[in-house]
This record gives C-alpha cells, sequence and structure tokens, in this order.
C-alpha cells in the first residue's frame, strides 16, 4: 500500500522528468504530518541528496528503524524514483537534528 501523498508523487515526477530535460526541480513535499521530504539535485555530478525530516523522541541510526508504518512512505518515494531510473540508497542515515527535526539523508543516483 503506498501512502506517499499524490502532491509528493508529482513532484517526484517532476524530478525526474526535470533530471531527464537537464533541468531537475528540487522536491519540498510532507508526506505526513511529522515527515517532510526533500531533494536537491548535486551540482556537477549525476547524483542528488534526498533528506527526510522527522520530529520525533528518538533518534535511530537509520530511518526505517523509525517502525514499518513510516517505512511505507520511505520504500514509497524509493519505488517511485526507480520508476525514473533513480537509484536511492540502501538506508537514509541521521545526520543531526536542527531545532527539534531529526534530518535522515542518502544519496540518490541518476540515470
Amino acid at each position: 500500500m503506498n501512502h506517499v501523498p499524490d502532491p509528493a508523487l508529482e513532484a517526484i515526477d517532476a524530478f525526474g522528468e526535470g533530471h531527464l530535460r537537464g533541468d531537475p526541480t528540487p522536491v519540498r513535499e510532507r508526506l505526513r504530518s511529522d515527515l517532510r521530504l526533500r531533494i536537491e539535485p548535486n551540482s556537477g555530478d549525476r547524483t542528488a541528496r534526498c533528506r527526510f525530516e522527522t520530529e520525533h523522541t528518538r533518534t535511530p541510526r537509520t530511518l526505517r528503524e523509525r517502525g514499518s508504518f513510516l517505512t511505507t512512505y520511505v520504500d514509497g518515494v524509493d519505488e517511485r524514483l526507480g520508476e525514473w531510473g533513480i537509484d536511492p540508497p540502501d538506508e537514509y542515515t541521521y545526520v543531526e537534528t536542527v531545532d527539534g527535526t531529526h534530518r535522515y539523508e542518502g544519496t540518490l543516483r541518476l540515470p
């Protein structure tokens, strides 16, 4: 079951299509009240930073360690990226907490 909201899927599609044209659009979408998605292309190479921002009481080493319900969102995002030939990382790892928001990041490999 895909829990990713339609606006987020549309933003991922715009990113994938934009990449094929050489002009990817950054993604900034809310997946649920406590989870946001950010995708920014890295200049000069065929990668992009994918970051999930979440508010929670704990910060496990990887985002998927937060549980199966949250994992359905991450898997849905990764599936949609894969449809564009974009390879997601094996894991999104904890990098920092800013103003109570925990950031988990990984590098996307673009086609």
